[in-house]
């Protein structure tokens, strides 16, 4: 990769690359006005095609209609002007539910004006029209409007009942997430689509909260007849999904098989784990000692040792350990 190009934030010559600064062109509230990330095109069984971004970067949290206009930049980055800078129309998103039903993605597809938007994404380049199952040392990648472009590893996979701030007074909960490590994102980014580190990137999800970053889950099917699919661009041979983590990111993990296992004992004790004091979720991450096996991550608002006194050692021979996390928001 050559020098990065970091003015994500500003009007991109036409038709744009992706994951870039975008979003709906009534995103204010109180004299605020908002932007987010354009993240990916994708097409539905039709082969019309859409930019892939979050419910709350296209679709204002919920309170979008059809056919309004979805703008680069976002209106955050032109001091909420309204500029006539139109990409594509926003067409629907997959409700967010709010006072405890668990949510699976925060996602939305806005339909590209012709002509006007690249399958390319800046810094990135073609992706791969695949998907990958994501696992715990996976290496990925990610461009984003707040951060540029940035690196991570997968740290934890099957996050459940993460409790994801929306705003005053909205909360949101969230179930078979991925966690990924610290520095990957900053708020602005969501709706960055994440990849993998291969030749030919594959899709692994789209960001869409912090701290710890979360991603919404695979595959994202919309109601009717927009059941969606990537839209691929480059031509080289992804590595193939043999399940295994890969190491080579200098980060150890654990197989899909290990993951599922802890999964199922997990799903057995969440009831409990989650009466820790302070818990707002769980997740599957990878032990110190031996570096190859699951733990349970229980996340904690405060490391108190109450809470401590309170965790078990392990539940079913499956190691259990406390990470305490900031408040998790919408990014």
């Amino acid at each position: 990769m050559g020098a990065l190009d970091c003015n994500q934030r500003e009007t991109q010559a036409r038709p744009i690359s992706l994951d870039v600064s975008g979003g709906n062109i009534n995103s204010t509230t109180n004299n605020e006005c908002f932007g987010g990330t354009l993240g990916s095109i994708v097409q539905n069984r039709e082969s019309k095609q859409f930019i892939l971004s979050n419910n709350h970067v296209l679709a204002d949290i919920n309170k979008a209609k059809p056919g309004q206009p979805i703008v680069q930049p976002g209106l955050l980055d032109v001091s909420c002007a309204h500029p006539s800078t139109e990409v594509a129309s926003f067409t629907r998103a997959i409700p967010i539910l709010f006072g405890g039903t668990p949510n699976g993605v925060d996602a939305a597809i806005a339909a590209i004006k012709p002509g006007d938007v690249s399958s390319t994404i800046l810094n990135i380049g073609g992706i791969a029209s695949a998907v990958v199952e994501p696992t715990v040392g996976m290496g990925v990648q990610k461009m984003g409007r707040a951060t540029c472009y940035t690196t991570g590893t997968i740290t934890a996979v099957g996050v459940n009942m993460l409790r994801i701030a929306y705003g005053p007074g909205k909360v949101a909960t969230f179930r078979n997430q991925i966690k990924i490590g610290s520095g990957f994102s900053s708020a602005g980014d969501s709706g960055s689509l994440i990849v993998t580190q291969e030749s030919c990137p594959r899709a692994v999800g789209l960001l869409f909260a912090g701290a710890a970053t979360i991603r919404s889950r695979w595959p994202i099917r919309f109601p009717d007849r927009d059941v969606i699919s990537m839209v691929g661009s480059c031509t080289g041979a992804a590595t193939p999904d043999t399940g295994q983590p890969d190491n080579s990111v200098g980060y150890l993990g654990i197989s899909t098989e290990v993951a599922a296992a802890a999964i199922r004992v997990r799903d057995l004790h969440e009831g409990d784990l989650m009466k820790i004091q302070g818990a707002v979720g769980t997740g599957i991450g990878v032990g110190d000692q031996p570096p190859d096996q699951a733990v349970i991550e229980v996340y904690v608002d405060k490391l108190t040792t109450e809470a401590q006194v309170a965790t078990p050692a392990a539940v079913d021979s499956v190691p259990v350990k406390l990470i305490e996390t900031r408040p998790i928001v919408v990014y």
